[in-house]
């Protein structure tokens, strides 16, 4: 591997990349935002375009939005030649669109692994994030040395998708827990309850978790911090109702989740944090006309 690639140099995408160049590995990148890639220029070879990226490296790294996003790139890959090439799609993806792309990657002769990122950006420059593999058994072993930069635990979870499926259960998982820490602390308060209290008693029980140890202060104190917004879990979550859609399942959870979403986005939060869900709860105990 003697080129790395890296697209995508967001919040966590930059920050992986950083830790890959700072392990000495030759990088070349891309970011559509040329204030973001200004930064990079004394660590990493900056390209034009992501096909450039493509063409210069033996690993290219994908650090996107959306499917949506990953999809045309990769396209562009292939009208020019991937053969030997490993694309490895650390973005939070849709597990089908994924596998449709491993097989075109595949016939073209080169290799396609989902590898999503658990974690904090600020982690992985210590190596402490958790990257959860889907592909090829042999492609992540080649990738294991490079992800050690960035994670601590590379998890192979077995075939093309199951990484990101796997990324979009846990996400399902601790964006339902928000949802519920919103619901139950926007009506606590209303009640009269102490909401700092509740949080304080809460940790001293089973359900004690990162999660609400991460959120819960945010809705308590209303800062808000920015860490993951609230549009984005709109995406993943969408995407997960898809799957069960595919096998015509109720998800009922889901579907409130879905909804209080929409609505946070309609009254404006959807580029601010996932903690914003709560405003949306505290005017509809405001104004019940909303109701």
């Amino acid at each position: 591997m003697n080129k790395i690639g890296f697209i995508g140099l967001g919040n966590m995408g930059g920050e992986i990349a950083k830790a890959i160049a700072a392990k000495a590995y030759s990088l070349v990148v891309f970011d559509v935002c040329k204030d973001v890639v200004s930064g990079f220029r004394d660590i990493a070879e900056v390209a034009d375009n992501a096909l450039d990226v493509c063409r210069k490296s033996d690993v290219v790294f994908l650090s996107l939005p959306s499917s949506r996003i990953v999809e045309p790139i990769v396209e562009s890959f292939l009208a020019d030649g991937v053969q030997d090439k490993i694309i490895a799609d650390l973005s939070t993806s849709d597990p089908d669109s994924t596998k449709k792309l491993f097989q075109k990657v595949l016939l073209a002769g080169g290799h396609l692994a989902d590898c999503p990122i658990s974690g904090m950006p600020n982690q992985a420059s210590q190596g402490k994030l958790m990257s959860m593999f889907g592909g090829e058994s042999g492609i992540h072993d080649q990738l294991a040395p490079l992800v050690q930069c960035f994670a601590d635990r590379f998890p192979n979870m077995g075939s093309i998708g199951n990484g990101h499926l796997t990324k979009l259960i846990f996400n399902y998982i601790a964006l339902s827990y928000v949802n519920i820490y919103a619901m139950t602390f926007s009506l606590s308060g209303q009640e009269g309850l102490d909401n700092q209290q509740l949080f304080e008693l809460l940790k001293t029980t089973a359900m004690n978790c990162g999660t609400m140890n991460f959120y819960v202060p945010k809705m308590i104190d209303k800062t808000y911090d920015m860490a993951f917004s609230l549009e984005l879990a709109h995406k993943d979550l969408s995407c997960v109702k898809g799957l069960f859609e595919k096998y015509q399942v109720p998800a009922y959870a889901l579907d409130g989740t879905l909804e209080l979403l929409r609505t946070s986005i309609r009254d404006g939060h959807g580029k601010e944090d996932y903690s914003t869900c709560i405003d949306t709860m505290y005017s509809f105990f405001e104004h019940k006309e909303r109701i």
